[in-house]
């Protein structure tokens, strides 16, 4: 795709993202856009670790919930408003990141896997039990957030509308520090580490150094989506935003939608996100069931993802088609 196309279609994105609360009235429609919004940044998140350098981490749920309790605590005993918090709960995140891809990148393949797991599994321990601080397992909930204006007018925090603006504009941050990642020497880096780790070391590439700052970044999507989970929901606790499941589903994401690729979060989190939503309103735990299934027959019979099969087959057509005018 040339530079003109890729803009015209970033353009055309963003005016259907801004030009959709206009069209959807309905809440609970609105409530579930807005979590795939915030699904999508959690997928990139995943996706620059797992997608591009093919580091399969089970411990994003750390991550996340540390932007989570670093926004609310912000709020809550230093008066941080949500708006800057958020930001800050994706530093925190990234510089908490750092020691543990210290630790963990010195294991490979399915003991880095673990490593992670057991990462998330010691950061919902702590949580639990250091109450100065977290709170506990009673957590923190939020009653009101602080008045912001802008143009003039008072944002009105019960609405959607405000959500899905700031929803909108994490996402789009994402997709974009995952194109420009693409297009990066560190990306040309973390697609050598993932084809081969050994070989990019024997022509240079710092692996672990590659790594850490991948997780670093990585850490800072995740707690911004953290952070803005704590807004939006107004509520933390250690299983809210520690809990296993959750680094589960934001692996779910981007492989549904398409490892490695810039719009397989998105495409991952609609669907995803979408049918779960309807599940959920018959069964309480079918959502769970849905994607074990969905994850079976997505891994049998599209092993590169929803998006990343339409790309390879626009590709094929492509290439066809170059091939008939050359005939």
């Amino acid at each position: 795709m040339s530079r003109r196309a890729a803009a015209l279609a970033w353009a055309c994105g963003a005016a259907a993202v801004a030009a959709l609360p206009l069209l959807v009235k309905n809440a609970f429609l609105l409530h579930v856009v807005i979590l795939i919004l915030m699904w999508t940044v959690l997928g990139a998140a995943w996706n620059v670790l797992g997608g591009f350098a093919g580091q399969v981490s089970f411990g994003h749920a750390a991550l996340f919930g540390i932007g989570a309790y670093t926004t609310i605590i912000l709020f809550l005993k230093a008066g941080v408003a949500p708006w800057w918090g958020i930001p800050l709960g994706g530093m925190a995140a990234a510089l908490g990141s750092v020691p543990i891809g210290l630790i963990c990148f010195r294991l490979r393949g399915p003991y880095f896997s673990l490593a992670t797991l057991a990462v998330a599994e010691l950061a919902k321990l702590v949580a639990l039990n250091w109450e100065s601080v977290t709170n506990g397992p009673v957590g923190f909930l939020i009653t009101d957030l602080p008045q912001l204006r802008l143009l003039g007018h008072a944002v009105d925090w019960e609405a959607k509308t405000p959500f899905y603006a700031l929803a909108a504009l994490l996402m789009g941050f994402a997709l974009f520090a995952t194109a420009r990642l693409r297009q990066s020497r560190l990306g040309a880096y973390l697609v050598a580490i993932r084809e081969n780790e050994d070989a990019a070391e024997a022509i240079g590439v710092d692996t672990v150094r590659a790594k850490v700052l991948t997780l670093a970044l990585s850490g800072f999507l995740a707690g911004l989506g953290g952070g803005f989970y704590a807004c939006y929901f107004r509520y933390v606790d250690p299983d809210a935003v520690l809990n296993i499941g959750l680094s589960m589903e934001m692996v779910f994401i981007p492989m549904v939608g398409g490892l490695g690729t810039v719009c397989g979060p998105l495409v991952g989190a609609v669907f995803l996100t979408t049918v779960g939503e309807a599940v959920r309103e018959r069964f309480q735990v079918g959502h769970l069931i849905f994607y074990g299934l969905f994850m079976m027959i997505v891994i049998r019979f599209l092993p590169e993802g929803i998006w990343g099969r339409a790309a390879l087959a626009l590709r094929g057509r492509r290439k066809e088609a170059k091939g008939v005018g050359a005939a």
